[in-house]
């Protein structure tokens, strides 16, 4: 299910980042902030922060930054939409209800995602093959490395089989 972000800034005007991960972490009050100890590492001294204000968290023993979803997810091994679905109920925010049609075209975008990702690497083998030296060697001539090729998935198409 697609979430639209007026949702998900409800949920987030109306649960304080310092509230959820007040749950887990003993925050202290320091300025606009709040600092802890790390939910993600042992330490002795907070490096752990949250801002109200501005939304988010970040620990700097660990690296982690995000949101009230995004430290629900880790904190608790939850997928997004449950994330979502838990944080909706503790801020009293319904959910809201399934859109087949977007069920749908969801299903159609997959499967064209799948068509071109198979597209794609028939291309590509085609590439490498023999058949695929001249595109190969079109591609050295304008000097793409080995590396460019691999990373924007080169390819080549064969021509169109006659009959």
């Amino acid at each position: 299910m697609r979430f639209t972000d007026s949702f998900l800034d409800e949920i987030r005007a109306r649960l304080p980042v310092s509230q959820v991960v007040g749950r887990r972490v003993n925050l202290k009050r320091r300025g606009r902030e709040f600092v802890g100890l790390s939910p993600f590492n042992k330490e002795k001294t907070p490096s752990f922060t949250v801002n109200d204000q501005k939304g988010f968290y970040h620990c700097f023993s660990s690296g982690n930054h995000g949101d009230i979803f995004r430290f629900v997810m880790e904190t608790e091994g939850l997928s997004f939409p449950e994330a979502v679905e838990r944080l909706a109920g503790e801020a009293g925010v319904a959910m809201p209800k399934p859109d087949p049609q977007y069920e749908k075209a969801e299903k159609e975008r997959l499967s064209l995602i799948d068509a071109m990702e198979a597209a794609a690497s028939l291309f590509e083998k085609q590439f490498v093959q023999s058949d695929g030296r001249h595109a190969r060697n079109y591609a050295k001539g304008r000097g793409l490395s080995d590396r460019t090729i691999q990373d924007y998935r080169i390819g080549y198409a064969p021509p169109p089989a006659t009959s």
